[in-house]
């Protein structure tokens, strides 16, 4: 449709709206209709519609998030055209057995038969090759031809390899789980315990119900190995919906969901808006994972708007986690959430042996303890893996003058700059501002400059020296910074020998390591006195998550951290696996100060490059809340980050005991506020994930 001077794409979502006060003489009409049929369905658009009314965000936004961006430019809603493979007579009437000369063509065609049409990728990801297809076709056992396919494809739950024997917890799970209705379930289990084993066995239910399974992971890089698992069990397709993929795999995988034609998605964030007909169960692996949360634009929290939809369309839904959210948590002690724990692991091994290292009494080398090197060394002698967890990217997090201490701060932000030594740089990690390292001080003219501190560049550096034979795999963003690359550094992991796996929290998340027996936690100490309101449930989080890498094989484990606090109280719970009474604990102090899941939070956030401006619209609007009488309010304060990307930001804490004076408060401030205005943009935020 025409807008100004532009043509724009437009999403109709109701038909119901009155013309009666608008002159529809002055209307534009519509260049064109891209779909005559509806692809986003009523549900999708109830979801959207209260998403933006629940995050108090423009109308626009989640009816837009529900499409992949091809769509929203206007492409039309067909799936490109793909090999697809299906049986011909002779081949429904012939026993794969018959086929005797060739195992691979046995196995092709009994996968084509449970499949009774697939298509040729589908084929490939499940082990078979063009070389069988054409051998099949050649002797007119199956079909060969390129369609644009836009018929569902029904859901069997037909296995490719038999489903692992379940453990007393496990099983007493999988009985504990609805099958329909709208049920949401807790699943708590330790690290290892076999969480993954459940929702497979429930999804297979589910799918031989003739239903579909929704599965939200929390970042692209757990989709490899969760897709991997997921195609190596089930017949059926298996599709997933990331960042990772190019916008034209985006689009014909959301159409592959929505058109029915995949049984299982497996997705990040955004794909809980996905359109999938005849879904009957949703699973949220590590739901306490604050990548869940978006937090910019629209700032949703994906396992919430989960849950709504699981409610909306009448469907049991799993929460499952080792360290829970202090809400799950909250919810199902108090019965609304089933509540089903799993105390072991899955084949009996020991939880790992978990002990602190003092720094203050240890002699150390970049920050790595002698005692650390020791058990390393143990491990590696033995034909283990080590994973040593360190939460800093780069080679140095600082730049910094031996003789006065003068350091490089960004130009732009209230940051050091991190030292790359690969690429000769100081980078800000905030704004990406990038600049040569000086070599000498601009505070006193010092020549003594050099990098500060370790990171992950100089942790493997160090590695290397120490365990010149040894294989070091490095995870982090600037070494990953694709999923093909992820995907090779995690089959380096599979090489069979001793290995040292070196990163940042990416690895805390869910990946299984089985040959690795020694975690070794490099630095914690930055964590432990952070003023955001969430810092200490997600410190035990990462700990007890980070820890459980450890031990996942045949051999027991153990863990080691380093630490300058070690009678910081937060390890006492963490040292024995009691991450429940941990959690407990902290539920008792939010409980004493009404802070959530107790009491409900919103953030208003503004920035401005003149801080003046920025605090007098907070002023403004912080004297229209207290004058309301309704809710609590603090601040303008500026925000722990005071300074970012040449804006200075401040921020407003709104608490309030009800959800519903909460939104009544702040619903208001859109129209007494413009958005934009005196160069101040600000947003609010519900149920933040920091303060940050």
């Amino acid at each position: 449709m025409p807008l100004g001077k532009r043509e724009v794409v437009g999403v109709v979502v109701d038909s119901k709206i009155s013309t009666r006060e608008i002159d529809t003489s002055k209307l534009k009409s519509v260049k064109a209709t891209l779909d005559e049929q509806p692809i986003l369905p009523e549900n999708i658009l109830k979801l959207a519609g209260w998403m933006s009314r629940y995050y108090l965000h423009e109308f626009s936004s989640s009816f837009l998030l529900a499409l992949p961006k091809l769509l929203r430019d206007g492409e039309p809603a067909t799936l490109a055209a793909e090999k697809w493979l299906s049986l011909t007579i002779a081949g429904e009437a012939l026993e794969p057995a018959q086929l005797k000369r060739s195992e691979k063509q046995q196995a092709l065609l009994s996968f084509v038969q449970q499949q009774r049409r697939c298509s040729l990728k589908s084929a490939k990801e499940h082990g078979h090759d063009s070389a069988q297809v054409k051998a099949l076709e050649k002797k007119n056992f199956i079909e060969v031809e390129a369609v644009s396919l836009h018929e569902p494809v029904a859901a069997s739950g037909q296995l490719n390899e038999p489903s692992l024997r379940l453990n007393d917890d496990q099983q007493h799970a999988l009985a504990h789980l609805n099958e329909t209705g709208f049920q949401a379930t807790l699943l708590e289990g330790v690290t290892g315990s076999g969480k993954t084993e459940v929702y497979l066995q429930a999804i297979e239910r589910c799918l031989k119900q003739g239903r579909r399974a929704l599965v939200l992971v929390p970042e692209i890089g757990l989709t490899p190995q969760t897709l991997r698992r997921f195609q190596n069990r089930f017949a059926d397709e298996v599709i997933s919906l990331h960042s990772g993929l190019s916008d034209n795999q985006r689009k014909n995988n959301w159409l592959k969901a929505s058109l029915g034609q995949a049984a299982i998605l497996i997705g990040t964030r955004s794909a809980i808006l996905t359109p999938i007909p005849d879904l009957g169960l949703i699973v949220v692996d590590e739901e306490h994972d604050q990548s869940y949360k978006q937090q910019d634009t629209l700032r949703y929290q994906a396992r919430d708007i989960a849950l709504m939809r699981a409610r909306n369309e009448g469907i049991p839904i799993i929460l499952g986690t080792a360290t829970p959210s202090l809400e799950s948590l909250h919810h199902a002690r108090n019965g609304h959430y089933s509540y089903l724990q799993l105390n072991q692991r899955a084949a009996g091994q020991s939880l790992p042996h978990v002990e602190t290292v003092d720094m203050r009494k240890q002699d150390q080398r970049q920050g790595l303890s002698e005692k650390m090197l020791l058990r390393i060394k143990e491990h590696l002698g033995d034909g283990n893996q080590v994973l040593l967890f360190l939460n800093r990217r780069g080679y140095a997090p600082s730049w910094f003058c031996e003789d006065c201490g003068w350091i490089a701060d960004c130009v732009y932000c209230d940051a050091h700059l991190t030292h790359h030594r690969h690429n000769n740089l100081n980078i800000c990690h905030h704004c990406g501002f990038q600049q040569a390292p000086v070599r000498q001080c601009p505070n006193c003219h010092s020549h003594e400059v050099s990098a500060m501190g370790t990171g992950t560049e100089r942790a493997e550096e160090l590695l290397a020296e120490c365990f010149a034979e040894v294989p070091i795999i490095r995870f982090d963003s600037n070494i990953t910074s694709t999923r093909k690359k992820f995907e090779e550094q995690l089959k380096q992991t599979e090489v069979p020998g001793p290995a040292i796996i070196i990163g940042t929290q990416m690895l805390a998340k869910g990946h299984h390591f089985e040959r690795v027996t020694l975690v070794g936690i490099w630095d914690i100490d930055t964590g432990l006195f952070s003023a955001d309101l969430r810092a200490r449930e997600r410190m035990g989080q990462l700990l007890t998550q980070v820890a459980g890498r450890s031990g996942r094989g045949s051999k027991r484990g153990e863990v080691l951290i380093q630490t300058h606090y070690p009678d910081n109280p937060i390890f006492e719970p963490l040292l024995k696996h009691d991450y429940r009474q941990f959690a407990v604990e902290l539920l008792e102090e939010r409980q004493r100060t009404g802070l959530p899941p107790f009491g409900y939070l919103a953030v208003i956030r503004a920035d401005s490059p003149y801080a003046e401006r920025c605090e007098a619209r907070l002023k403004e609007m912080a004297h229209y809340l207290i004058g309301l009488g309704t809710v609590r309010v603090l601040g303008p304060l500026p925000a722990l980050m005071s300074r970012r990307a040449g804006k200075h930001r401040y921020m407003i804490i709104v608490q309030s005991d009800k959800r519903s004076t909460l939104h009544q408060a702040l619903n208001p401030l859109h129209k007494h506020y413009p958005r934009e205005a005196q160069q101040v943009s600000w947003h609010i935020d519900i149920d933040p994930a920091d303060l940050a």
